[in-house]
């Protein structure tokens, strides 16, 4: 697991086969962009200031994000404040069509990083927002070629690998490698613990679990789907 803040500028958070991810501080007038058409599925979200994404006709405002087909091409450019944004890339490197899990995404999908919000689901991404009350610990698991991103943006959380128990404030942001078991809980007696997700790419199976003596388990070969 490798820790971060949302506070951070211009730091990469993962870059491998499966995803790239990042915080970026753009100045007023700059730009980001993909410029050519491959199979990477993007994720922005913005954390401060104004995005103008080239297919909108509205701008992104903090705590709103912008899911971007595969092969699509496109560009972003901070407002007159400027913004900070955090990008998500799934590589998805041996993804074939032909053999696709669900629907591809048909155009770029807006959403609101807010409680209530769900996760949505492509073969490229299973991501956007999880509510833990409070106390509430997920089963230890681990996601088999998939890299998973968490940035907790409100409550405490205590994420517990097998290299580290961690209690972190909100505003941290961890990243998963594919493979590696991990525990996530909200830390809080009386508050919920509130955090965007990513997981890229979204394979079969979603999560591996472990048995009474530790032995790695499947429960599921469905793909997961919107609900």
């Amino acid at each position: 697991m490798d820790i971060f803040s949302i506070h951070h500028d211009d730091v990469v958070l993962c870059d491998t086969p499966l995803s790239y991810a990042e915080l970026r501080r753009l100045k007023a007038g700059e730009s980001i962009a993909n410029p050519s058409a491959g199979r990477t599925e993007t994720i922005l979200c913005v954390v401060e200031g104004e995005l103008a994404v080239a297919f909108d006709e509205a701008p992104l405002w903090a705590m709103q994000g912008v899911h971007i087909p595969a092969g699509a091409l496109w560009s972003a450019t901070a407002g007159a404040s400027g913004a900070k944004v955090l990008r998500i890339d799934s590589r998805h490197p041996d993804f074939d069509p032909a053999r696709a899990l669900m629907p591809a995404l048909p155009t770029p999908e807006r959403f609101e990083i807010a409680d209530g919000l769900g996760l949505t689901y492509t073969d490229y991404f299973r991501s956007r927002v999880l509510n833990f009350a409070p106390q509430f610990a997920a089963e230890r698991h681990f996601h088999e070629g998939a890299d998973e991103l968490f940035w907790f943006y409100q409550g405490t959380a205590r994420v517990t690998t097998p290299q580290q128990d961690a209690v972190l404030p909100a505003g941290s942001i961890i990243v998963n490698p594919a493979g590696e078991w991990h525990i996530i809980a909200n830390a809080s007696a009386d508050q919920p613990l509130r955090m965007f997700l990513t997981v890229a790419p979204n394979r079969v199976p979603s999560h591996t679990f472990f048995d009474d003596e530790g032995r790695p388990v499947v429960r599921n070969m469905a793909p997961l789907t919107r609900p």
